[in-house]
């Protein structure tokens, strides 16, 4: 499943998708008018069924708007989306934009994974939260970012009497501390993370990741580079009911040799509710 702007994903669905086929698989995609502008597209073998037929799930859906009109259109039959099956939704740069308030009931919703509404149904269930966001640290390369963003008219507006509403996440979650005690108070029993220098350096992204990197682009500005990293970090967070996932959300969200996602003891920030 995949939930962008409905402009964004119409131009998935018809442009970049449909180039994505590999040789031998046809590709497919249908509307659903009744969820508004989603689509679900299918890559299919073109002789016999095969294990690797997929169907991809594109939602649009602006996520300043209610949480509970999203997961509508996931738990739409079009979609089928099922609550219950463990769950781990991935963020790459979209809490930054989002109202503070608005992404802090956003995150309150996905730790309950839109469960709240059903208080019979006691089935166990377990949910992770994958985050990528700058972090502006209250220093000045972290001014000069929120700086750029002002000047596009993006950050919080100041109105005629001088005070600034609505600020962004961005602005209100500076720290790495931040976004983790954030995620904590939304519901996510365990949150951990790093900035990215170390998730470079000690672990998260492998040697083979970081050499396919350095083969991309020429590295002569190391500083820089640091400078960059350490002002933007992965978190990762795990919300589970019931006995059943409590061992796996404890092992998900832990640092040193097995972590299974890399975090080392001593670069990383743990947090527990």
């Amino acid at each position: 499943f995949e939930v962008d702007h409905p402009f964004v994903i119409e131009q998935k669905a018809h442009t970049w998708l449909c180039n994505c086929a590999p040789a031998g698989y046809k590709y497919n995609s249908e509307m659903n008018v009744a969820t508004g502008v989603s689509y679900r597209a299918s890559f299919s073998s073109q002789g016999a069924s095969d294990a690797n037929d997929s169907t991809y799930h594109l939602i649009g859906h602006d996520l300043r708007s209610p949480p509970s009109s999203l997961f509508e259109k996931l738990s739409d039959p079009f979609h089928g989306y099922d609550r219950s099956i463990p769950t781990i939704f991935v963020m790459e740069c979209v809490i930054m934009y989002l109202p503070d308030e608005a992404s802090r009931t956003l995150l309150r919703y996905l730790a309950g994974n839109g469960a709240k509404a059903d208080q019979s149904n006691q089935v166990d269930s377990f949910v992770t939260i994958a985050m990528y966001d700058p972090i502006p640290n209250n220093d000045r390369f972290g001014q000069v970012m929120l700086n750029n963003l002002q000047k596009r008219g993006i950050t919080g507006q100041t109105h005629e009497d001088g005070e600034r509403r609505e600020q962004l996440s961005l602005e209100r979650t500076p720290t790495l501390s931040d976004h983790l005690e954030k995620l904590n108070k939304s519901g996510f029993d365990i949150a951990l993370g790093c900035h990215m220098m170390d998730a470079y350096d000690y672990g998260i992204v492998s040697i083979d990741d970081r050499r396919r990197a350095a083969r991309c682009e020429m590295l002569d500005e190391l500083e820089e580079f640091v400078l960059l990293m350490r002002h933007y970090c992965l978190c990762v967070g795990v919300h589970s009911t019931g006995d059943r996932y409590k061992a796996a959300a404890a092992t998900l969200c832990s640092d040193g040799k097995d972590s299974p996602i890399g975090f080392q003891e001593g670069r990383c920030t743990i947090v527990h509710s």
